[in-house]
């Protein structure tokens, strides 16, 4: 019974968490384009460039956190589950302080790499902005976060509370976004436009942190975290450093590379895709960042066997989703550049093809990453992300004098099926599951194999339309929601993957009228 009430509780959470992140990542995503396109209208492109090279430095910069929150999130687990206040609070006391010392960190770095800015910048820049005072906006708004209650977000992860911050941003963020807008329409003035970055950031933490002492009285930053605790994430951090900075590396040295070699306008131009491309990513993401927590959880508390099933019909989730947006980015990408940017900043249609390749090689795994990180597995392989970076950096460098932005796509596309995928799963199967994964690999093939046929089969349905007008867009659209996913579920409904999805689904909804049905009662 009690093992019922606690799945119960997951899946509960796991879906508020994901409608309000879905909801956020709508507000954060949706309204920013709308800004991106009018700052394109209204200043133009050379603005987007410094705006993605400037948040890419601070992203490298931010390394120095080193997965820190991951790690306590991760610690935290096994004291909420069993209610344990004392470590609970010692443990946030202990990243009160190490958030200080980062904030302190990523200030001084940030302040020497000034001098160094205009090497950045291949060509000129806008010439009514002085690049030293815009960057120390930016980097004001990357510190100050450290030095107010971002600690307090770990708190909310443990508790499988993700929903609580989504909502505290999505209200901020759509006050900033509609002030931004004004500014930009009315004003036109970059300078006015960029301050609302550190009021957004000092507003959400300090509403977070209002929030967090109500909904959890009874937790303080006080106690102090015994020597195995710490040892355990000092081993963990350890570990975590090598993985966040692979993705820093993933997500942001290409677009300083981009900036160095071809400039802002290029920059912002690949940008503009990466942006359409990253909005995809996002929402997956949400997906497996809201249910990491209850992953976390389940692996605690349920056997290896039904962690197993789980993560067998999480696969086909995954895979599906992936699939499903990489098939409809691929089918509508050009044509929705060329309805919001125009024929004069469009890319080549093949570097579109590798923007959707990217989508699906670097996302279509990520069930087995996430599955890897709740069960704390950062250790055991602890060389693979600095293989990855280094293979990344260097193919990036190499290839972009060649083939220019192809190249930056190219060489982080390789190092998925070369490098993280073997890896990544090598590693969890032998530490968890303790079995090879070889089944695990044919499944994956054979997904991939049939989205192959289906997306071939989709893309000439939506090739025989005009591939301009918005009236063809909706049409092509509303083929890419029907086609696949009809497809698809056709081909896996006697699946015993299918089943699980419908089983949790019926599970929810269960759920969530006992839980209006009690509402009633009470009232």
């Amino acid at each position: 019974m009690q093992n019922t009430v606690s799945t119960n509780k997951r899946s509960a959470n796991s879906v508020r968490n994901i409608v309000s992140g879905f909801l956020f990542k709508f507000v954060s995503l949706i309204i920013p384009f709308i800004i991106r396109t009018i700052m394109i209208k209204k200043l133009g492109m050379d603005y987007l460039g410094l705006n993605t090279l400037f948040v890419s430095i601070l992203q490298v910069l931010s390394l120095s956190e080193l997965g820190f929150s991951t790690a306590v999130s991760f610690c935290m687990y096994k004291p909420v589950s069993e209610n344990n206040l004392g470590l609970i609070c010692a443990l946030l006391n202990y990243i009160k302080k190490i958030y200080r010392i980062v904030g302190v960190v990523i200030l001084c770095v940030g302040l020497i790499l000034i001098p160094f800015l205009p090497k950045l910048i291949n060509g000129g820049y806008p010439s009514d902005i002085n690049i030293y005072i815009l960057y120390l906006i930016y980097l004001f708004n990357t510190v100050i976060s450290y030095f107010l209650f971002a600690y307090q977000s770990v708190l909310l992860v443990a508790n499988q509370r993700n929903d609580i911050d989504n909502q505290v941003s999505i209200i901020v963020s759509i006050v900033i976004y509609i002030l931004q807008i004004v500014v930009l329409l009315v004003f036109s003035n970059y300078y006015i436009y960029i301050m609302f970055l550190p009021l957004s950031t000092i507003c959400i933490n300090l509403l977070r942190n209002k929030i967090c002492k109500r909904q959890y009285p009874n937790i303080s930053c006080s106690g102090i975290v015994d020597k195995n605790t710490k040892q355990e994430l000092i081993n963990k951090i350890k570990a975590l450093f090598g993985h966040k900075l692979c993705s820093i590396i993933v997500s942001s040295t290409d677009s300083i590379i981009i900036s160095a070699y071809l400039g802002l306008t290029v920059l912002g131009t690949y940008n503009n895709y990466y942006y359409i491309m990253n909005t995809l990513m996002s929402f997956i993401m949400i997906f497996f960042s809201s249910i990491t927590p209850s992953i976390g959880n389940s692996l605690i508390n349920e056997s290896v066997e039904k962690n197993n099933k789980d993560f067998n019909s999480l696969t086909f989730v995954n895979v599906w989703i992936v699939g499903w947006m990489s098939i409809t980015l691929l089918c509508l990408y050009q044509h929705f550049m060329r309805l919001w940017v125009g024929d004069g900043l469009m890319l080549p249609t093949k570097t579109a093809v590798l923007f959707v390749i990217y989508l699906y090689s670097w996302m279509f795994k990520d069930i087995l990453s996430t599955y890897k990180s709740a069960a704390g597995l950062w250790e055991a392989d602890f060389a693979k992300p600095y293989v990855v970076s280094i293979v990344n950096i260097v193919l990036d460098l190499v290839l972009i004098k060649y083939i220019g932005v192809n190249g930056v796509l190219l060489a982080t596309i390789l190092s998925v099926p070369l490098i993280s995928l073997p890896w990544e799963t090598h590693v969890f199967f032998k530490c968890y599951f303790k079995k090879g994964e070889l089944r695990y690999y044919l499944r994956l093939l054979i997904y991939t194999v049939c989205l192959l046929l289906i997306c071939y089969f989709t893309y000439y349905c939506c090739e025989l339309l005009p591939n301009d007008g918005y009236l063809w867009f909706i049409l092509k659209f509303v083929i890419c929601i029907f086609l696949p996913n009809a497809v698809i579920i056709l081909l896996s409904f006697k699946t015993e993957q299918f089943k699980w999805i419908v089983c949790k689904l019926k599970m929810f909804l269960k759920h969530n009228k006992k839980v209006k049905n009690n509402e009633q009662t009470l009232s």
